[in-house]
């Protein structure tokens, strides 16, 4: 039961945060009239559910470290040089990424850009390795390389998956006034300026309800 208890309450750590913003979004578009498919947060909570799996697999530092151990970094391993030590472990972290690159373009039109995708996959990886030295989790390197890589790669695969699908899932872009369609498989009509930066602030809110909200000492 403890086991299950810490899957759910960590993925509504992560959750929540999302939760509220997307129903700041949902309020703006209603007051304006706009229309939503439930396809489209459908998509967005896959993408965040993946990003919990991230969270989980790779042991995020979170604050609940800081407040048991009373250190802000702690001694643990670090390493700084790059392919020190590529192996399956190196794969691995690259099969992990892939779905980011994939699903990023994949939900949100903005995103359909390479330099972005890998950018978004930079940051979010070093966020996460940065925070694993608030616990004992190795921060490697070689984990940043491989995660950028494998979400470049997960970019490379939506490109061959639309140029095979696209007939059936890609649509053209329509901008009615000041708003944009956003659509793949799915479709939000939404004023641009909550349209813009909105793959971002999903991932910096997963990011920060995950670190502030989930406490694995709970019932230490």
């Amino acid at each position: 039961m403890g086991a299950y208890f810490f899957i759910v309450y960590s993925l509504g750590c992560t959750f929540l945060p999302c939760f509220m913003y997307q129903l700041i979004l949902l309020y703006e578009g209603r007051k304006k009239g706009k229309q939503f498919r439930a396809v489209y947060f459908i998509w967005i909570y896959i993408f965040l559910f993946y990003i919990w799996m991230v969270f989980r697999v790779t042991g995020v530092g979170v604050l609940g470290d800081v407040i048991v151990r009373r250190q802000l970094v702690l001694e643990g391993n670090m390493n700084l040089k790059p392919f020190d030590a590529v192996g399956i472990g190196y794969v691995l972290n690259i099969v992990m990424c892939m779905p980011l690159g994939f699903l990023l373009p994949l939900i949100w039109k903005e995103c359909r850009n390479l330099k972005r995708v890998t950018l978004a996959g930079l940051l979010f990886s070093a966020a996460v390795e940065t925070s694993q030295l608030l616990n004992f989790r190795a921060t490697d390197i070689d984990d940043l390389t491989a995660n950028v890589i494998g979400t470049a790669a997960g970019y490379l695969l939506w490109k061959i998956f639309i140029k095979i699908f696209g007939v059936h899932l890609k649509m053209d872009t329509v901008d009615i006034d000041d708003m944009e369609m956003v659509v793949s498989t799915c479709e939000i009509r939404l004023p641009a300026r909550y349209v813009k930066g909105v793959p971002q602030m999903y991932l910096l809110l997963a990011f920060a309800g995950y670190f502030f909200l989930y406490d694995p000492y709970l019932f230490l």
